[in-house]
């Protein structure tokens, strides 16, 4: 069924051309509402990322706000991690300020963007670059641009971890959304949980918190995320399931606070090769 919405209503609230880049990639990124520039669990969040024992692959689908849906991909091995990631919607009906009851025209929306990224790991720090190719389209217009970021993570102590993220550095000129962020990641291992807090920089909606618990056992492990900005509040969770620490099953949902757009789903699967 095709949602009919106003285009400016439309304009304001969704992700269109590259403010896409600032929808959740990942499942785990979307349980913790963007949480974990300092994660010592995440390992596609960030560029800075330490050295993984074995190959892995991670495979997902989402629906994002009214009928918004997208896929991804991503691969790690060694010190370099690839993502691709899409998201668009086909069905967008443009009406004028004056209700009536056929739209103006149907429009469709969408954004891909590939990225490639390798860390090095120095002492106590790990440091990490990543290139991006992102492409945009709305109505008949085309956009594309090269992008890099930025990452780095210390370990304080065996408890402690602090990181920082840049991201969309460009010299093109388009106006991609410029995101920088400082996080601190506290760990207790006889609890087996990692509790995040991150500081966000966005030039679309200015400044912000994000805080993000990740609950992790053998076979389980939850994961519970808030954001906050002038514009928008998000509370989420997820679940993911391990099977002969081999495959994990995924499952994110986030609600955007005091809206009536309904709830962001990701699934997902990772498999260690």
């Amino acid at each position: 069924m095709k949602k009919y919405l106003n285009i400016i209503i439309l304009s304001s609230l969704f992700s269109i051309g590259f403010e896409a880049i600032n929808i959740f990639n990942s499942p785990s990124d979307l349980a913790l509402s963007g949480a974990g520039v300092a994660s010592r669990e995440l390992i596609y969040n960030s560029p800075a990322v330490p050295k993984v024992s074995s190959p892995n692959l991670s495979f997902s689908t989402n629906r994002w706000l009214q009928n918004f849906t997208g896929n991804s991909f991503a691969f790690s091995s060694g010190t370099y991690r690839f993502r691709f990631n899409s998201i668009g919607v086909d069905d967008i009906n443009v009406y004028d300020d004056i209700p009536s009851e056929s739209p103006l025209d149907v429009i469709s929306s969408h954004y891909l963007a590939f990225g490639l990224s390798k860390s090095y790991t120095l002492n106590n720090y790990i440091l990490g670059v990543g290139s991006n190719i992102q492409y945009t389209q709305l109505f008949t217009e085309n956009k594309f641009a090269i992008s890099f970021d930025l990452g780095l993570k210390k370990n304080i102590s065996d408890k402690i971890r602090a990181g920082i993220l840049i991201e969309n550095l460009s010299s093109d000129n388009i106006d991609l959304p410029l995101n920088s962020t400082v996080g601190l990641s506290i760990y207790s291992k006889k609890i087996q949980t990692e509790i995040l807090f991150d500081y966000n920089y966005s030039t679309i909606h200015n400044n912000g918190l994000h805080l993000g618990v990740i609950n992790k056992n053998k076979y389980l492990t939850l994961n519970f995320g808030y954001s906050l900005y002038e514009s928008r509040t998000t509370m989420s969770s997820g679940i993911k399931f391990t099977i002969k620490e081999k495959y994990k099953f995924i499952y994110s949902i986030l609600s955007l606070e005091n809206s009536n757009l309904g709830l962001s789903h990701y699934f997902g699967l990772e498999i260690s090769i």
